[in-house]
């Protein structure tokens, strides 16, 4: 499985609002913070508001803020909810004739289902501990 750079910027966006929690964000700061694209981030901002994650204020003074405290939300989750295709591999496409037999497709699956628990483990508060240090890697 590869995590997408839909997902790590995902990420990036909710660790910048749970470290930011106490003004309302925009997406340009975020950008600027972790020199990314605006533009793409709009999209990762336009679909973690339809998942719930973060709430958008509108008009003068508006932006982002998280709808939800950074210890309710799970790493595991916002990947899973991200990331389009979490197989780590596709045995049809070219077709595998040992298909029938093969075990490593289940031994993948084992593999990313705990790749996937071990994140589950892991909230937005988890990540974003060291508040301070964070703060001064990212720049401004």
């Amino acid at each position: 499985m590869h995590l997408t750079r839909h997902s790590d910027y995902a990420l990036r966006v909710l660790i910048y609002l749970a470290l930011n929690r106490e003004e309302i964000c925009n997406i340009s700061e975020i950008a600027q913070s972790f020199n990314v694209s605006r533009n793409h981030l709009v999209k990762v901002v336009h679909q973690l508001v339809r998942l719930g994650y973060i709430h958008s204020i509108r008009g003068r003074g508006g932006g982002i803020e998280l709808s939800r405290a950074p210890g309710e939300i799970r790493v595991g989750e916002v990947v899973r909810k991200t990331v389009k295709n979490l197989e780590v591999i596709n045995c049809r496409k070219p077709y595998c004739p040992i298909l029938p037999s093969c075990r490593l497709k289940r031994a993948l699956n084992d593999a990313t289902a705990a790749f996937l628990q071990t994140l589950d483990s892991w909230t937005l508060a988890d990540l974003t501990r060291d508040k301070t240090r964070l703060r001064n890697l990212m720049t401004k």
